[in-house]
């Protein structure tokens, strides 16, 4: 069983990494983990934007471990009831298709509340400086002016995505993305609140990626007091939804749910859109080209190694690669040469098409990038070229994969 209870909103408490917190948390029992508390914080002075009398983010957040561990919920306060129906009847559902080894789980509560809100409420997106970011932007900021859809707030949520979060250098390379945010906010006239959280504490560190939707709408779910809409971004096209097959590469479970399972977690007052899945990831990048801000802020990078902790494009991780061969594609590679070393990409580029090429079947970033290229009239390595270097990568990399796994395994005998 794992109950929660003692739902209390705490100020100024000390913290290691940055300003004091204001932050909201429960006491936490779960037979998985000897962690007593579960919080999410901000700095102090937005401690007014976080929901303090609902349990939902608390709910949404246990709702994987409790599947993954075949765990009951026991909630001793109130939840939206929207949201306690919806997991009841849809969203453990939709869960087990994603992973059939879930277990079913019931949830109880104290009672039913919504979230009280304040008079004024707020329309938010996730900012880190991507291209799913700057998309959701052009659409909702930069290209509108109703009021009822325009975004006025950006968020940044570390919720695992940065590296181990147990590490001094996640906590310094997650806080050098948000200056990122602060400084882009500013330019653009928006506020912008970075979220904490110990949600690691306990979860698994493969569950930012299996299950980072939940993450997200959970860290949407912490200021649902001050918020009437928000954008979600997302990566994976209707299209590529439609043609998602299970069996071709390990998909998370944003892939198979972003746009159903949003709404089914939106409390009612909320909208929590899914935005962008309207647009492939070259269309995205095409967009924002043009767009003086990108050309100045655009950060894709996932390089999550201690060596890297800057807020700036590495030039050499997957993301920073297939972007800025998107970027060649478009014949806009160098309005970027402020956010990217294109040095490292004329060392890469021919190994990384033929990667592209390879790949091209069994890979929708891989095959979108080459259909762009080719639309564009980029010439790239023919299929029998790109098979040989990329055989030719793979027996060169297996004496250092090798060496690398015995490294991993002695220290961890050690």
């Amino acid at each position: 069983m794992i109950r929660l209870s003692n739902l209390r909103l705490e100020h100024d408490v000390p913290f290691e990494y940055g300003k004091s917190q204001s932050r909201i948390i429960c006491d936490l029992e779960a037979d998985f983990t000897d962690v007593k508390s579960f919080w999410f914080s901000v700095d102090t002075e937005f401690g007014c934007w976080l929901t303090a009398d609902v349990y939902d983010s608390f709910l949404v957040a246990m709702l994987y471990p409790a599947m993954y561990y075949g765990e009951d919920i026991d909630i001793c306060g109130n939840v939206s009831k929207k949201i306690w129906h919806n997991i009841n009847y849809y969203v453990q559902g939709l869960m087990k298709a994603y992973d059939p080894s879930f277990c079913d789980v019931s949830v109880t509560v104290q009672g039913f509340a919504d979230a009280a809100k304040v008079d004024h409420l707020h329309i938010g997106t996730g900012f880190s400086g991507g291209i799913d970011s700057f998309s959701t932007l052009t659409d909702n900021f930069f290209n509108t002016k109703d009021s009822d859809y325009k975004i006025d707030t950006l968020f940044f949520f570390h919720v695992g995505q940065y590296g181990n979060v147990k590490e001094r250098n996640t906590w310094l390379r997650a806080n050098n993305r948000f200056c990122i945010t602060k400084e882009f906010a500013k330019e653009i006239g928006v506020g912008a609140i970075m979220m904490n959280t110990n949600l690691f504490d306990f979860y698994l560190p493969k569950w930012e990626y299996d299950a980072g939707v939940l993450c997200r709408i959970t860290s949407v779910l912490v200021f649902q007091k001050m918020l009437k809409r928000y954008y979600i971004s997302n990566a994976v096209t209707y299209r590529e939804l439609a043609k998602l097959d299970f069996t071709t590469h390990h998909v998370d479970m944003a892939e198979i749910s972003d746009p159903i399972i949003m709404p089914l977690l939106s409390p009612n007052g909320l909208d929590i859109l899914c935005d962008g899945a309207q647009y492939s990831r070259t269309e995205k990048t095409a967009r924002i080209v043009d767009l003086a801000l990108a050309q100045k802020y655009l950060n894709v990078c996932v390089n999550s190694s201690n060596k890297h902790v800057e807020a700036k494009n590495c030039s050499r991780c997957s993301k920073c690669l297939r972007t800025m061969m998107a970027l060649e594609s478009a014949g806009a590679l160098q309005k970027f040469s402020g956010v990217f070393d294109l040095k490292q990409w004329k060392r890469r580029s021919f190994k990384y098409k033929c990667k592209q090429v390879f790949l091209y079947k069994s890979d929708s970033f891989a095959q979108d990038n080459v259909d762009f290229a080719q639309k564009q009239g980029e010439r790239l390595p023919d299929k029998l070229t790109a098979a040989v270097v990329v055989s030719c990568l793979r027996l060169i990399a297996l004496p250092r994969n090798f060496f690398r796994k015995l490294r991993a395994w002695v220290r961890k005998k050690l």
